[in-house]
């Protein structure tokens, strides 16, 4: 019986040795991921990462939302196609890429509007088209929402958050 128990906890601490990583020194990731045009921005008790590129006289900047598990990084082939003509926004939002934790470690959406529209407050965007990715999609339609003066139009790519209220059952979860 001892051998059972004992088998899974030498597997598990194997793995955990060969794979653990204590992390990159700060330093380094901001040498890797942060080069210009990268910048930090105070913002709510947040040093923000952010991008800005493009036209500063564009009345209605881009303004990108990243997903979970992501940065301002993602969006890059669509900074290298808009930037020529539009001024383009990004950033990393609380709790991801090189922005870190919230200091109150509040994480709800409405803290995450509020972060939203005083963030682009502080860049002296009054109105702005607003796109998000996944997680950044639900950011970016509850800062529409939260925030309608802000938003000139909605750009929505595989938005998460949107209660599903289905009408029928499909048909993969029928029975015969």
């Amino acid at each position: 019986m001892a051998g059972i128990v004992a088998v899974p906890l030498l597997l598990a601490g194997l793995f955990i040795l060969t794979a653990w990583n204590p992390g990159t020194p700060a330093a380094e990731l901001l040498s890797r991921w942060a080069p210009p045009p990268s910048t930090f921005i105070e913002v709510m008790g947040l040093r923000v990462h952010t991008r800005d590129e493009g036209p500063r006289n564009d009345p209605e900047p881009i303004v990108l939302l990243h997903g979970t598990s992501s940065s301002l990084h993602t969006w890059e082939g669509w900074v290298q196609k808009l930037k020529g003509t539009r001024r383009v926004i990004r950033f990393d939002l609380p709790g991801f890429g090189l922005t870190g934790p919230s200091p109150d470690n509040v994480y709800t959406i409405e803290r995450y509007t509020q972060f939203i529209a005083v963030f682009l407050g502080q860049l002296g965007v009054e109105r702005c088209l607003l796109a998000g990715n996944s997680f950044g999609g639900y950011l970016a339609w509850a800062t529409s929402l939260a925030h309608p003066g802000l938003v000139a139009r909605l750009i929505l790519v595989d938005a998460s958050g949107y209660p599903l209220r289905p009408t029928s059952v499909p048909i993969g979860f029928q029975s015969r």
